[in-house]
C-alpha cells in the first residue's frame, strides 16, 4: 500500500486542532468563547512543551485585545486621565506586549533542533512569526481609526487621503498572515478593512459629485456588511430569565460593526440627497418621498417641511464644478462622451431645487453673493445673509464641504438673525460634513 496516497487520512494534531478551534471562533467575532476555550486548554495541558504553553496564554490575550479593539474603547483615551487602578490599558501597550510574547515563541522555535515534537515547534514557531505581522497591521489600522475620531472636530476632511493611508497599510501587509489555521482571521481582517475603504471612497465620490462610482462603493459596502450582519445573526446565545427558562437571542455585535453601518447609512443618506435627481428619474415621485423618508436624516423631507412651514421660495444645493473636468450633470455618462466645460452660470448648477426647478431669474445674484462672500463661506461653518433691496428678496447660503452650497431664497425681507432659518441651515450644513460620522467611533459618543 502506497503511504503517500494515504497520507490525507492522517489525524491532525491535538494542537493543530485547538489552534483551528480557537481561530475559527476569532474568525467569526466570538472573542470571549476563544479565550475560555484556551485557557480552558492551557489547564488541561500543565505537562506540554513550554512553547505550547506560551503561545495558548498569548492567543488568550489575543482574544482579549480583539474583543478591545472591536469595542473601539481604546478611543479618545486620555494618558494620565484616569487614575492608575482604573486606566484601561491602551489598544498599542496590548498589542506590543502580545507582539513580544509571540516574538519568544519565533526565537524558541528557530532554535529548536530535534527535540521531542519539532513539527510543532515549527508549525507554532510560523504561526507566531504572522501573527506578529496581524498584530503590527492592527496597530497601524487602530491608529487610522484614532486619527479619525480626531477629525471629526474638523470643518472639511479629505476622504482621499485617508483611503491612501489605508490602502498603503493594506499594501504592507497583503499576504503576511496567510497561513491557512490563520485564514477566518485574515478574512475577517480583509473584510473589515474593504468595508471602510470602500465607504471612504463613497464619501470623497459624492464631495465630488460622481454618480457611478460612489454608487458601486455604496452598494459594494451594503453587500459586505450584510454577509458581515449574517455572522452574528447564525449565533445565538442563551439567556436565562430572572424566573427561570431559558432564551435563544443574536449575539449583539460590536461597537466597530455598527459603526461602520451607521456610517453606511449616513452615507446613504447625503448620496440620495445629492443625487436626487438622477434617482427620482428612475421611479414616481411618491416611491422616491417613501424612498428617501427610510434614509437618516431624510434631507429631502427634512427641507420640503421647512419650505412649506415658512413660505420658502427656494433652497437649492449648488455644486461649483469650475476646475472639474469631468462635469457632465446629472446621472451616468459614457466615460468617452465628450461635453463641452461648463461656462458662466452653469458653473454653479443647482444640483437640488426645491420645491421646483431653480428660479432662473435670481441666480445672478446668487452667483454675485457667493462671489462677494466667497471668504465667509469657505469658513465652512457660517451662514451668509443678503437683503436685495431692488427685488426684495432675502438670501441665506451656508457652504456645508468646499464644492457646495447650500441656498434658501425667500422673496420678502428677513431678519440676518432669524435663529430658525440659521439654525435650520446650521444644522443641515454640519450633518452633511465628511467629518460627521467620525464623531460617533467613540462608544457613547453623541454624533
Amino acid at each position: 500500500m502506497n503511504i503517500m496516497s494515504d497520507s490525507h487520512l492522517t489525524p491532525v494534531p491535538v494542537e493543530q486542532a485547538v489552534l483551528q478551534t480557537f481561530f475559527s471562533q476569532l474568525g467569526i467575532f466570538s472573542y470571549d468563547r476563544a479565550k475560555d476555550y484556551v485557557e480552558k486548554e492551557k489547564e488541561s495541558s500543565k505537562t506540554a512543551g513550554a512553547s505550547w504553553a506560551s503561545v495558548l496564554a498569548a492567543l488568550a490575550h489575543l482574544a482579549a485585545a480583539e474583543k478591545a479593539y472591536h469595542n473601539m474603547t481604546f478611543l479618545g483615551q486620555k494618558l494620565g486621565g484616569q487614575s492608575f487602578f482604573s486606566r484601561k490599558d491602551s489598544i498599542r501597550t496590548i498589542y506590543t506586549s502580545l507582539h513580544n510574547e509571540l516574538k519568544k515563541v519565533v526565537t524558541t522555535g528557530r532554535n529548536a533542533v530535534g527535540g521531542t515534537a519539532p513539527h510543532l515547534e515549527e508549525l507554532l514557531s510560523h504561526l507566531s512569526e504572522q501573527l506578529c505581522y496581524f498584530i503590527q497591521a492592527r496597530m497601524e489600522i487602530a491608529d487610522f481609526y484614532e486619527k479619525m475620531y480626531s477629525l471629526s472636530s474638523q470643518k472639511s476632511v479629505n476622504s482621499e487621503e485617508l483611503v491612501s493611508t489605508l490602502e498603503s497599510v493594506l499594501h504592507k501587509y497583503s499576504s503576511r498572515f496567510h497561513h491557512p489555521i490563520l485564514s477566518p482571521l485574515e478574512s475577517s481582517f480583509q473584510l473589515e478593512v474593504d468595508v471602510l475603504t470602500q465607504l471612504l471612497k463613497c464619501q470623497a465620490q459624492i464631495s465630488e459629485w460622481k454618480f457611478l462610482p460612489s454608487l458601486l462603493n455604496l452598494h459594494s459596502a451594503h453587500s459586505k456588511l450584510h454577509s458581515w450582519s449574517q455572522i452574528f445573526e447564525k449565533q445565538r446565545e442563551t439567556r436565562k430569565h430572572l424566573f427561570g427558562g431559558q432564551i435563544q437571542k443574536a449575539v449583539q455585535p460590536p461597537h466597530l460593526f455598527l459603526w461602520l453601518l451607521k456610517f453606511k447609512n449616513i452615507l446613504l443618506a447625503k448620496f440620495s440627497f445629492y443625487f436626487h435627481e438622477a434617482l427620482s428619474r428612475q421611479t414616481t415621485l411618491s416611491e422616491m418621498k417613501t424612498l428617501t423618508a427610510k434614509t437618516a436624516p431624510d434631507y429631502f423631507g427634512k427641507i420640503s417641511s421647512f419650505i412649506r412651514k415658512y413660505d420658502v421660495v427656494n433652497v437649492s444645493l449648488i455644486f461649483d464644478n469650475r476646475g472639474s473636468e469631468s462635469f457632465q450633470g446629472h446621472g451616468y455618462h459614457h466615460p468617452h462622451s465628450y461635453r463641452e466645460a461648463p461656462k458662466g452660470v452653469d458653473q454653479y448648477p443647482a444640483v437640488v431645487s426645491l420645491p421646483n426647478d431653480r428660479p432662473v431669474m435670481h441666480w445672478p445674484n446668487v452667483i454675485m453673493i457667493m462671489s462677494d462672500r466667497a471668504a465667509d463661506l469657505n469658513m465652512l461653518d457660517k451662514v451668509v445673509h443678503f437683503f436685495d433691496d431692488k427685488v426684495q428678496s432675502t438670501y441665506y447660503l451656508t457652504r456645508p464641504e468646499p464644492h457646495f452650497t447650500i441656498i434658501v431664497i425667500f422673496e420678502s425681507k428677513k431678519s440676518e438673525k432669524d435663529s430658525h432659518f440659521i439654525s435650520f441651515l446650521q444644522e443641515l450644513s454640519s450633518s452633511l460634513k465628511n467629518s460627521k460620522p467620525f464623531s460617533s467611533l467613540k462608544p457613547g459618543s453623541k454624533g
